[in-house]
């Protein structure tokens, strides 16, 4: 029974430290946010991008939020998340496509501050899309859980009734 009860929680520990990585791209600005598999975020993880040549374009660490935002035309760049003590996730990037999603308006009509408006809107749709996709993935985790402790109590109820 203990070999059982190892073998089903095994694959627990093995995610304990696993890092997320989610990234979007649109209107030349590429959001990335990055978190931990307890769904907490990778606060100040020092962040890398890259290009196709393997060079280094930025050089910086995620928020406290576990996200950075980067102004690029580039269309394939590598993006490496490192949280220390041999925890990285990298993901390469092959060929961003910018998706337009807004009417196109006449821009010298727009104020100043109807130009930030658009920018965090835009910030706060991408942070949205991250978290519809976290919500996606902690789903797994939910089912899997629910079949381990089904099979536990049908385990249990074997050893009973012998």
């Amino acid at each position: 029974m203990l070999k059982y009860l190892i073998f089903l929680f095994l694959p627990i520990f093995l995610f304990a430290h696993k890092i997320n990585l989610f990234t979007d791209f649109e209107n030349e600005n590429f959001f990335i946010s990055s978190y931990f598999a307890n769904a907490k975020p990778c606060m100040n993880c020092k962040l890398e991008i890259r290009d196709i040549k393997n060079n280094i374009l930025l050089s910086d660490s995620l928020d406290s939020n576990g996200e950075y935002n980067f102004k690029t035309n580039q269309k394939e760049l590598m993006v490496l998340v490192d949280a220390g003590a041999g925890h990285i996730v990298t993901k390469e990037i092959k060929e961003i496509v910018a998706v337009k999603n807004e009417i196109i308006e006449d821009k010298s009509s727009e104020s100043e501050e109807l130009k930030k408006l658009k920018e965090k809107n835009r910030d706060l749709e991408n942070k949205i899309k991250v978290l519809e996709e976290q919500l996606d993935y902690f789903e797994i985790f939910k089912v899997l859980f629910g079949l381990i402790i089904i099979a536990v109590i049908f385990m249990v109820l074997k050893r009973v009734k012998n």
